[in-house]
């Protein structure tokens, strides 16, 4: 078990044995012990299983308000910080034993993406995963720490709303805008998950202004190049909206899985919300993987 601020504690990992070398190596789960955590923890273990990666769990170790106001004994923390430490580690075990997969433990400090931060740069990850609740109520409770940890984007970043159960992943839905796309290696997360599963790629584009034609020769000709190795289709809609317009597509042709690339600020955070014309959200349909554009992998 490690804490995020200290790099030479010791580490606690289940069912180490000699890890396969893949293109998937290290997947971390944030986990609060929630439902919505609960079901993200399931569809991590899962993709890790799938990849034959290593899972790690990672938890952020808070008092409560009561417990700090009511000036808790340094011996009652500690209590509670051992309470918690074996209950993340019995959660590794159970999946250990459940997915045959190793698994090991992170523990943070307050602030959940500040650690996070600290723990992906002492131990790179190829996937962060976290689980969200549905209902924009739920979400301004526990989406600001996936709406921050998407600001962050060091790594790419799944969003599992608390309803989605993993159930594999046929469809992949590649919502795609050229000008960001800077070379091939934000791709490469996509390429993996598509092989991997065997998964159908469709990469689909909102066009927003009505005088372009039916299709986006510049896009295509790109991402033939990108993903000559993979098998893909292209899918396009008129829409002023890229909000509207990502949604739409949802509704006319469901997927397993929205992959999206972190462009510019304040876009994904109004996708993850919604959009202003629809009271549903994106994240209520399905996962939403997040890639930075400087993804290095």
């Amino acid at each position: 078990m490690k804490n995020a601020d200290s790099s030479h504690s010791p580490r606690c990992e289940i069912g180490r044995n000699s890890l396969l070398k893949t293109t998937m190596k290290r997947i971390l789960v944030a986990t609060d012990y929630s439902e919505p955590a609960n079901n993200a923890v399931e569809y991590a273990a899962q993709l890790a299983r799938a990849f034959k990666a290593e899972l790690v769990l990672f938890n952020v170790f808070k008092m409560s308000i009561h417990a700090s106001n009511a000036m808790v004994s340094t011996t009652s923390i500690e209590i509670q910080k051992e309470k918690n430490k074996h209950r993340l580690l019995e959660q590794a075990r159970e999946i250990n034993e459940r997915f045959g997969i190793n698994v090991d433990c992170e523990i943070g400090k307050d602030d959940t993406v500040e650690s996070l931060k600290k723990i992906t740069g002492h131990h790179p990850v190829n996937l962060v995963v976290m689980g969200i609740q549905s209902g924009l109520v739920a979400y301004k409770m526990f989406g600001n720490t996936t709406t921050a940890a998407i600001k962050l984007m060091r790594f790419p970043l799944l969003v599992v709303p608390n309803q989605v159960t993993f159930q594999g992943i046929n469809k992949i839905m590649y919502a795609c805008d050229e000008t960001y796309l800077k070379d091939g290696r934000e791709l490469s997360t996509i390429k993996k998950l598509t092989t991997t599963f065997g998964a159908q790629l469709e990469v689909f584009h909102v066009l927003t202004n009505h005088k372009e034609g039916d299709k986006n020769k510049v896009l295509e000709d790109l991402l033939d190049e990108l993903l000559s190795d993979v098998i893909h289709t292209y899918r396009y809609v008129h829409n002023p909206s890229v909000y509207d317009g990502i949604l739409a597509g949802l509704d006319q042709n469901p997927a397993d899985l929205l992959v999206m690339i972190h462009h510019k600020p304040g876009f994904m955070e109004a996708l993850v919300k919604g959009s202003h014309s629809s009271q549903m959200t994106v994240n209520t349909h399905l996962p939403l993987l997040v890639i930075p554009n400087e993804q290095a992998n």
